[in-house]
């Protein structure tokens, strides 16, 4: 199918989706009915569904929600698709832009790729080589859409432990740099729990590495259940865990890990692994201590945690000189 479109101040913009030409929505805004038909009935053949939209200031509503692909005249009846076209670029960096119009002169050419297009057509053209142009910005867009969503995985894994699936390391210090940095500005308390798998390399020893893992998969899944979409859960390394708490005093966090102490001690973990698995947390608070940097909260609370450890496990501690246990009232495990 061959058609000429040789108007030198028509209007006409579409919009594709990601997906393949059979599925894609086109927009088309052009303030010339018969014009308007000609593109509808071109893209339709080829599957694309087609609205048409006959202003700028419609079409800038329409682009305010997400799209991909623009065909854009500059000739547009209330405004000059070059200003638009460097309107929406910025917050689009991934979309594809093609500026059609009948002034073919290199200064024509230059403003529209110097406003952000990635493609410049001239009239007249025939409808075919407009369709194969936009193809080839679909093949792009997705190619595009691809690497971000592959990116996005390979971060998503560079920030997750791969057996509990909790945050990393890395991601553990980043989390506690920027909610540090909030809490001192802000004056808000910070709390942070070092959770320690009891007697971990008996578990290892007497029923196998494979146990291990389930343990601290199974520990993961009772700190993901209790923790707040605000909180930070991570595997510090080895069987050491940790939970950055925002907006807890001490006494609020100290009962926090209380319950998650208790929730880890009720776990049944069936047959071939050990009959019960126990934890000790060492819990600091940075709404009743001063704390210079994060290392330093980061400190206290291990402190605390070789407190619970050394007391006898399967408890929780604080800082010594923070608060002692039993005068903030917190129950001392058996």
């Amino acid at each position: 199918m061959t058609a000429l479109y040789d108007r030198r101040h028509d209007a006409c913009l579409f919009v594709a989706t990601d997906a393949g030409m059979n599925d894609s929505q086109v927009i088309v805004v052009e303030d010339d009915p018969s014009v308007a038909r000609l593109i509808r009935a071109a893209l339709a053949s080829e599957g694309m569904e087609v609205e048409t939209i006959g202003s700028t200031a419609a079409a800038r509503e329409r682009l305010a929600r997400p799209w991909d692909l623009l065909l854009l005249d500059r000739g547009l009846p209330d405004g000059d698709g070059i200003e638009l076209c460097r309107e929406v670029r910025p917050g689009n960096p991934h979309a594809y832009i093609i500026i059609l119009t009948g002034d073919g002169s290199k200064e024509s050419k230059l403003a529209g790729f110097g406003c952000g297009a990635d493609d410049y057509v001239t009239k007249p053209f025939a409808i075919e080589e407009l369709i194969a142009r936009v193809r080839a910005g679909q093949r792009i867009v997705a190619l595009q859409k691809e690497l971000l969503r592959t990116n996005a995985r390979l971060e998503q894994i560079s920030r997750t432990d791969p057996l509990t699936g909790l945050a990393n390391r890395r991601t553990f210090e980043s989390e506690l740099a920027t909610k540090f940095e909030h809490a001192r500005r802000y004056g808000r308390p910070l709390a942070l729990a070092m959770i320690d798998v009891d007697h971990f390399k008996r578990i290892n020893d007497g029923y196998g590495h494979q146990a291990g893992d389930e343990v601290l998969r199974r520990i993961a899944e009772v700190l993901r259940r209790a923790t707040r979409a605000s909180d930070c859960v991570a595997r510090y390394g080895g069987e050491e865990l940790a939970i950055i708490i925002p907006e807890a005093q001490l006494l609020e966090a100290l009962q926090f890990a209380e319950k998650i102490r208790a929730a880890v001690a009720a776990l049944t973990l069936g047959e071939g692994m050990p009959p019960r698995v126990t934890v000790s947390i060492g819990v600091a608070s940075s709404g009743r201590s001063a704390f210079g940097k994060p290392a330093d909260l980061v400190r206290a609370a291990d402190a605390a945690l070789y407190r619970a450890k050394a007391s006898g496990r399967n408890r929780v501690e604080c800082e010594k000189r923070q608060a002692d246990r039993r005068e903030l009232g917190l129950r001392t495990a058996d």
